[in-house]
């Protein structure tokens, strides 16, 4: 029996961060707006997807687009995914397959894929591929810019007594001795065992990149993530073509044909899911890093991330920040600063409606 696209049902919810993010270029951010998208299919199984920004605006303007392709592909058969794919991106085409277009196909394209896990009674990290059931995992929702030295230490106590091996702490707009000095404090707090990465956020010119390379290097970073300004992939490949610290980025890639470029002037590649516009075009970025033998890390997302990794041969680190957790009952959580991938259908989740009501747009 065929099982067709029945409807999509949309949601907005507004999820509300423990404490404001503040910085520079991005304002304060107090909440995640997120769009949560589900594919009724005529044979009764529910697939679900999300997309997650910081306007509310902007959320709604993804939902709009959803919508919108829910007209296109009303009635199309839900395992032919490639085919639905190619013709939400083909309708898409005036959007320029940038932002809101990419979330929305992204959002569609992960339902889809759920769906069809829970359609086979298999977890999605082994129907794409199952290279392993436990993927590592990094502290990420910690370690801003704007905090003091004193709550870098007690935020870096507190990831080490949760029993996470990796973090990433945030860099730039500082004095760079002041910056190194942030990073040695938190060696020193953590120990010489913990892999520490910093993420500049394209704040710095390609020689402020190699002085800050440099001092990583002497303290023990595992890598540094996009130091210089988005698209500068001349300045990316310069830097890490002169320092001995790993250099990572990629979160910002929207479009394949991006992907041969950023590979070139990287060490490490980070992709973004929903960037990148869904599962699908993330499995060609994978199997084209696999080529390469490049190792590929997630940018957010983990609770969708953690498949995608697990089932990639050069899969290495889940980003991992708890503010998606609300919408869930029991979500998946790091134990040990590792993820175990359960055997659940699907993406295995299960959303908590009593609380997403309270967090209603």
């Amino acid at each position: 029996m065929t099982s067709v696209i029945e409807k999509i049902r949309t949601r907005v919810v507004l999820l509300p961060l423990d404490e404001p993010i503040r910085g520079m270029s991005i304002g304060t951010r107090t909440q995640k707006s997120t769009l949560i998208v589900e594919v009724y299919s005529s044979t009764g199984e529910i697939g679900f997807g999300y997309a997650s920004v910081q306007q509310l605006g902007f959320v709604k303007a993804v939902e709009q687009v959803v919508l919108e392709l829910e007209g296109i592909i009303k009635g199309m058969d839900v395992a032919r995914r490639a085919q639905i794919y190619e013709r939400m991106w083909t309708i898409s085409g005036d959007l320029l397959h940038e932002g809101v277009a990419n979330l929305a196909l992204g959002a569609i394209d992960v339902a889809l894929w759920d769906l069809a896990g829970k359609q086979a009674g298999q977890p999605l990290w082994k129907m794409l591929g199952g290279t392993r059931d436990v993927v590592p995992a990094y502290a990420s929702w910690s370690f801003w810019r704007y905090m003091d030295l004193a709550r870098l230490e007690s935020e870096a106590v507190k990831v080490a007594e949760l029993g996470y091996k990796a973090l990433k702490m945030r860099m730039g707009q500082r004095p760079l001795a002041e910056d190194l000095e942030r990073a040695r404090l938190i060696r020193r707090t953590v120990g010489p065992d913990m892999h520490i990465m910093v993420d500049a956020l394209w704040s710095l010119t390609g020689t402020e990149a190699l002085e800050m390379a440099h001092g990583l290097h002497e303290i023990g970073c595992s890598w540094l993530e996009e130091p210089v300004r988005e698209s500068d992939y001349d300045a990316l490949a310069d830097v890490r073509s002169r320092c001995a610290v790993p250099i990572a980025g990629g979160e910002r890639i929207s479009r394949l044909d991006l992907l041969p470029r950023m590979a070139d002037s990287v060490d490490h590649v980070i992709l973004d899911i929903y960037h990148l516009g869904g599962i699908t075009p993330w499995l060609k970025a994978a199997a084209y890093l696999d080529m390469r033998n490049k190792p590929l890390s997630a940018h957010s997302n983990p609770y969708v991330s953690m498949h995608l990794l697990g089932g990639a041969r050069t899969g290495a680190w889940v980003e991992f920040m708890p503010w998606m957790d609300m919408m869930f009952v029991e979500p998946p959580a790091p134990r040990g600063g590792v993820i175990q991938l359960s055997d659940r259908p699907g993406l295995g989740l299960q959303l908590d409606e009593e609380r997403i009501k309270g967090f209603a747009a």
